[in-house]
């Protein structure tokens, strides 16, 4: 758990509380050589200050010092959560019942917990996130992308049951026509897609940041970067 401003998408820049949950089913590692930005929740799982070994009343008592009016529930992956994440918004919201609560999720997870928050950010893993070289490819590949999932995602924004952006991870042209693929998979506007570049350091978003921005432009979508590494480079924590 930690006190910070949003990163990415279109509620960058907001005061946010995150609580990071711990775990996720895949494993991401691009072509860059660069694994997930949160390996510590994935490749190597760290149970320490994450969901599932902290009881909701100690993440609802840190929230209530200094609540903000944004939480971000993040990973590792929330959804392998299910359930805990509906008792765990129906606490926080008897704190602060104005609470806007975001979501940032892989995507792979349906369930009725989807539901409980104001934004998903849902960011489906593009062929370019298979981890080739290592024992993880087959299951990471198996689990990455699940219809059922993506659809329930985008039925409940169609309802206006929650807001949604789609968020991808842009390493070069070949990820176009995949998230192309996913659109007519899910149905998602142009609108509600956001193209942030691959990268963890400073050095990295700033070279795929201007072919990443007019990508974006060309196919009608928006841009998104990743101030929290712009700012303090790729720390835990922030």
């Amino acid at each position: 758990m930690f006190l910070s401003i949003q990163g990415e998408g279109k509620r960058a820049g907001s005061l946010s509380f995150f609580i990071r949950t711990n775990h996720c089913n895949l494993r991401c590692k691009f072509s860059s050589g660069n694994l997930c930005d949160t390996p510590y929740t994935s490749w190597f799982p760290d149970n320490k200050d994450n969901l599932g070994i902290i009881p909701i009343s100690e993440i609802v008592k840190a929230y209530s010092v200094n609540p903000p009016p944004n939480v971000v529930i993040t990973g590792g992956e929330p959804g392998m959560y299910g359930e805990k994440l509906i008792d765990l918004c129906n606490e926080l919201r008897k704190v602060n019942p104005g609470i806007h609560i975001t979501l940032e999720t892989n995507g792979t997870y349906p369930g009725k917990y989807l539901e409980s928050f104001d934004l998903i950010s849902v960011s489906p893993k593009l062929a370019s996130s298979v981890p080739i070289d290592t024992s993880h490819r087959e299951s990471h590949e198996r689990q990455r992308i699940n219809p059922d999932a993506l659809k329930q995602i985008n039925s409940l924004h169609r309802l206006g049951l929650v807001d949604v952006q789609w968020k991808f991870v842009y390493t070069g042209v070949s990820d176009v026509g995949e998230i192309k693929q996913f659109q007519i998979l899910s149905g998602f506007r142009n609108s509600d897609v956001y193209l942030m570049p691959e990268g963890i350091t400073g050095n990295e978003l700033e070279l795929k940041r201007m072919e990443t921005a007019e990508t974006a432009i060309r196919h009608g979508w928006n841009y998104t970067d990743r101030l929290h590494i712009m700012i303090w480079g790729n720390k835990r924590g922030v």
